[in-house]
């Protein structure tokens, strides 16, 4: 992974933010906040997955900005959403699952319990490189506080 720490700045309700590793207030563009790098000699390749909650309080853990799930996503200004996409490049085989195949729209499925497959791999590859983009955007009625979120991707080689 390029950067461990990716950040949002402060959200509105007037336009979606996207996550930065070089910029501490996020970005008002879509923007690739971090790389993963993943390459094997298993022959039957690898599999990436993630896992961790959406956005969440600090103050208040009640309070989160809701994941968009399963089905790919616009940005939608107005409306609680955290959600990623990714693209690939290099190597020979790197499959995105759904929801983080289609550019430009987001998804988010996993959560703090539910470990769900980012990528996978089918046989031995040289380095592939996934570019992550990420979104928040909030609502009116998003409680205010300072929010955050720890993401944890594991690439396991299958033998």
């Amino acid at each position: 992974i390029t950067s461990n720490t990716i950040n949002f700045g402060n959200l509105s309700t007037g336009a979606p933010k996207y996550a930065s590793s070089t910029n501490t207030a996020g970005d008002t563009s879509d923007v690739v906040a971090h790389s993963l790098l993943v390459g094997t000699n298993a022959p039957s390749g690898y599999s990436i997955t993630v896992v961790g909650a959406t956005l969440t309080s600090q103050q208040n853990s009640a309070n989160t900005i809701n994941a968009i799930g399963a089905t790919p996503a616009v940005s939608a200004i107005g409306t609680e959403q955290f959600g990623i996409y990714a693209t690939k490049s290099g190597g020979v085989n790197g499959t995105i699952a759904t929801p983080y195949v289609t550019p430009s729209s987001f998804g988010y499925d996993a959560s703090a319990t539910t470990t769900k497959t980012f990528a996978t791999g089918s046989s031995s590859t040289n380095t592939e490189t996934y570019a992550l983009h990420y979104i928040a955007n909030i609502a009116s009625l998003t409680e205010a506080g300072n929010y955050s979120t720890s993401l944890v991707y594991v690439g396991t080689a299958n033998y």
